[in-house]
């Protein structure tokens, strides 16, 4: 019997080449795509698969948000599918969060879509994937701008994650169940290690990185 895959992305084209990946292996069977994270839900529930493979960064509501919110979410209700992330996030801290947060498996998004088969495989014998092209937690980054972000804790990439795709302190606050007091610091901190003084300032810097992809 072929294992049942669910799979969400907020770009069309990517999730067309996730499945023309899935769909040469006998192994699976796509039961289910998604754009958002309320659509990944539905799916899950109704398809009870045994993998969902999902962007990190999704456009979706408060209640269930995103990357480190939707991953402790599909994982707390769904203890039954593993999940696979795909990120063109490369902060060691953050993917260590991400399988904190119960992912069984990181995938660099920007890699050969192919490292999806082999981070399957794991997956299928309900082993831990970690891609040999991220970076582990205790890496020591490299000098300048990755070290500065390298040093942002995960709290603190969140949210400047969200702070970058448009969303104010407020916004921020209640898609992550903290007080704005709260997020407004982990802002400020976060500025101060990528060394920006103003908001045009830590914009620029998100850009001119790629931070997020």
């Amino acid at each position: 019997m072929k294992s049942k895959i669910v799979i969400a992305d907020d770009h069309p084209i990517v999730l067309a080449g996730i499945g023309e990946v899935i769909d040469r292996d006998p192994r699976f069977e796509v039961v289910g795509q998604a754009q958002d994270p309320a659509g990944l839900v539905d799916l899950v529930q109704h398809h009870t698969p045994d993998i969902v493979i999902t962007d990190y960064s999704m456009p979706g509501d408060d209640r269930l948000g995103d990357g480190i919110k939707l991953i402790s979410y599909l994982t707390r209700n769904f203890p039954g599918t593993q999940v696979l992330v795909l990120t063109m996030v490369a902060s060691p801290s953050l993917v260590a969060e991400m399988y904190r947060a119960g992912a069984n498996g990181v995938v660099r998004k920007s890699g050969d879509l192919k490292e999806l088969n082999t981070a399957l495989t794991s997956l299928l014998a309900h082993r831990i994937y970690r891609s040999p092209e991220l970076p582990r937690e205790e890496a020591v980054p490299e000098a300048g701008e990755a070290a500065s972000a390298a040093a942002l804790s995960p709290r603190e990439f969140e949210v400047i994650r969200l702070f970058a795709s448009g969303r104010s302190v407020g916004d921020i606050a209640r898609a992550l169940n903290r007080s704005s007091k709260t997020v407004s610091t982990q802002k400020v901190s976060a500025m101060r290690k990528l060394g920006t003084r103003t908001d045009q300032e830590l914009m620029v810097y998100c850009l001119a990185s790629d931070l997020f992809g």
